[in-house]
């Protein structure tokens, strides 16, 4: 839409700049959701586009519920809740809405529809088009008195020191005997060298050695008289035998 055509909308509607927003649903507004995106001016053109967009598309960015004080979303908290610019009956354009009069108990639920910084309120009671400001993220303050605005101060945590008392003695530990078990030697068997050619290298025990004779065993004094009977006796019955 041109700008001559947005500047001919602002002056063909009523502008107040206040009024009371008492009895939802008896004047709804009957315009178009496009038409009142473009009265908002101020807006750079691709946020009312993008506006336009999510509205047409039924999208709301988050669901809302209105009271008498506060505009609160169970998503994303509290938003302001002041309404401002809402679009009623035809063209009529009412800057600051109150709602001053509504019981505590009420609710209104409503969809909200944002595009940037910049946020659109649809009642679902009478579908008027108004402006709200979205909740702000959380900024930390310094909590020190007459500190509001400077930036927070950041005190490093101190390293834990660990105190050791005085008395304590320090631990010795005593000495432990330890047993010494020597080594068993590796005893190689020795090796021998035969004498008689072909020489032999034998690894092992040594070659048993041959048995000597046994000497012929000494006769007794009774085997020499037994022998000297026996060669008497031999050589008389030689002579008798010879007479």
């Amino acid at each position: 839409m041109s700008i001559a055509l947005a500047v001919t909308l602002a002056a063909l509607s009523t502008v107040q700049p206040s009024c009371s927003w008492d009895r939802p649903g008896v004047n709804p507004y009957t315009g178009n959701a496009n038409a009142a995106i473009d009265r908002y001016t101020d807006l750079p053109p691709s946020v009312r586009a993008e506006l336009k967009k999510r509205i047409a598309s039924k999208q709301p960015d988050d669901m809302v519920s209105i009271t008498r004080d506060a505009i609160t979303s169970d998503t994303n908290g509290a938003y302001d809740p002041a309404i401002r610019d809402m679009h009623f009956g035809a063209a009529s354009v009412c800057h600051s809405v109150t709602r001053n009069k509504w019981a505590k108990s009420r609710v209104e639920p409503a969809a909200v529809y944002c595009a940037d910084t910049h946020c659109i309120l649809v009642p679902k009671i009478c579908g008027n088009i108004s402006r709200i400001t979205r909740p702000a993220a959380p900024v930390a303050h310094n909590t020190e008195e007459g500190g509001g605005g400077r930036a927070p101060i950041l005190v490093a945590a101190a390293a834990p020191v660990v105190v050791v008392p005085a008395e304590a003695p320090p631990m010795v530990q005593s000495p432990r005997e330890v047993q010494f078990t020597p080594p068993v030697p590796i005893v190689t068997p020795p090796s021998f060298v035969n004498s008689a050619p072909p020489f032999e290298v034998q690894v092992g025990l040594p070659p048993t050695p041959p048995t000597p004779p046994v000497p012929p065993p000494v006769p007794e004094p009774d085997t020499w008289a037994m022998l000297l009977a026996g060669v008497g006796l031999l050589g008389w019955l030689a002579k008798r035998r010879a007479a």
